[in-house]
């Protein structure tokens, strides 16, 4: 299940006007902090993967792209880890795993604060870039600092912790290519 948990003003901005209810358990891997900002004059909603801080700008984003914005989240998804090389049948494993979505608020000020980082940055620069692969890839080369399973402080770059993780979720699948050759 995909869990979008979005700000005061995509909610609006989305027209959603019931009173929607947080979810407080979720897989983070599959839950994403999303927001509205205005770079260059055109509406962008920005996604921040909970785990792995991985972000997702979806640009020109019109009001009447609203209900419809599960699958056009999916279909960016996938064309930017596509773009950084990730195996597509580990892509597809995770999108299928986002079969259905819930829209709920945010709920960790730390996810926040990277979806408000990479805002300020991305206006700051005001940089034009040939298309949204390149402005996600641009996004995702930060260093992230992480503490994993053993409390143990590592910097990784988002993109680089999200293919782990796709790794580590999905790595029966590569057993049983193994298997079956």
């Amino acid at each position: 299940m995909l869990v979008i948990r979005s700000t005061k003003k995509l909610l609006k901005d989305m027209k959603i006007d019931k009173i929607i209810t947080p979810i407080a358990i979720s897989d983070p891997f599959f839950s994403w902090h999303a927001n509205l900002v205005l770079v260059n004059r055109r509406k962008h909603v920005v996604f921040v993967n909970d785990l792995t801080r991985l972000s997702l700008t979806i640009p020109g984003i019109r009001s009447n792209q609203y209900k419809n914005l599960e699958n056009i989240f999916k279909e960016h998804l996938k064309s930017y880890l596509l773009f950084e090389n990730i195996d597509d049948s580990k892509i597809n494993e995770y999108l299928n795993g986002c079969h259905e979505a819930i829209y709920t608020t945010t709920n960790n000020r730390s996810i926040l604060g990277t979806l408000n980082d990479i805002v300020f940055i991305m206006k700051d620069i005001g940089k034009e870039f040939n298309d949204c692969n390149d402005l996600n890839r641009w996004n995702n080369y930060r260093i992230f600092k992480t503490i994993d399973s053993n409390n143990t402080l590592r910097y990784l770059k988002p993109i680089e912790l999200f293919n782990k993780e796709l790794d580590e979720q999905y790595k029966v699948l590569d057993n049983d290519v193994y298997n079956k050759t």
